[in-house]
């Protein structure tokens, strides 16, 4: 039974070794600070998740608008809270506590540190949906997948995505903030609020996630959003340095 648990979470530890290695890549040959990376990455990952989307989501979603609200609009609330929350929070470390001007691999790891410490937490963290109304319908998914270790080596697939969706969303905000121009951090905001929102909502309508042609068609959304916050980021970023 041990051996089982620890090839299913090879998936997970290969995701944390990718975030690990191009951490410690992006330190040690192109010297961005270890604080910009460990420390302050990492504390805007913490401040936008668990100090502001986690009590917004519980009191606001949960208690407060899932008995009102159908799940397309619960899905769209989720969507922005989580966006505002992560984004917002990345906004005020570019704004009050991170250098002026950041080089190229500094934008990067920033963004680069939420990614590797959600992958970091989340195979620890039990069901990060616990005590929500989507608590059991989660569980129930959960148990289903472990008949079927294809969707852990996917899980690894959407980990990969993520990392991309948190290095360029919050690379436009820092883009909008350098630049004055909002439409970088709205493309961010937007995005950001669609793969969170649309993640949430099939939950609600308890899409089958334990199939894994459904499962790979919600990856598949997940990959053109990080393909168009990546492209976005490109040509702002171009014009940025001309």
């Amino acid at each position: 039974m041990e051996k089982i648990w620890v090839k299913r979470q090879i998936p997970s530890i290969i995701s944390i070794l990718v975030g690990i290695l191009s951490i410690s890549i992006l330190i040690l040959y192109f010297h961005v600070p270890k604080k910009l990376i460990i420390g302050w990455g990492i504390l805007s990952w913490i401040l936008g998740v668990a100090v502001i989307k986690v009590p917004i989501y519980q009191l606001l979603i949960v208690r407060f608008l899932h008995p009102k609200l159908s799940n397309k609009w619960l899905g769209i609330f989720n969507g922005l809270v989580s966006s505002m929350a992560e984004l917002g929070s990345a906004f005020i470390f570019f704004y009050f506590v991170l250098p002026e001007n950041l080089t190229l691999p500094q934008i990067i790891g920033f963004g680069l540190a939420a990614g590797a410490v959600e992958s970091i937490i989340l195979p620890f963290m039990g069901n990060p949906l616990s005590g929500t109304p989507v608590m059991e319908y989660t569980e129930n998914l959960s148990k289903k997948s472990l008949s079927d270790n294809r969707l852990n080596w996917m899980g690894l697939f959407e980990r990969i995505i993520a990392y991309f969706i948190h290095i360029f969303s919050r690379g436009l905000v820092y883009i909008s903030k350098v630049t004055g121009n909002l439409l970088p951090v709205i493309i961010a905001v937007i995005a950001f609020a669609f793969a969170d929102g649309k993640g949430y909502y099939d939950l609600l309508e308890k899409r089958d996630f334990a199939d894994i042609k459904i499962l790979g068609k919600f990856y598949f959304f997940l990959m053109i959003i990080a393909s168009i916050l990546t492209l976005s980021f490109v040509f702002s970023y171009r014009t940025l340095i001309q």
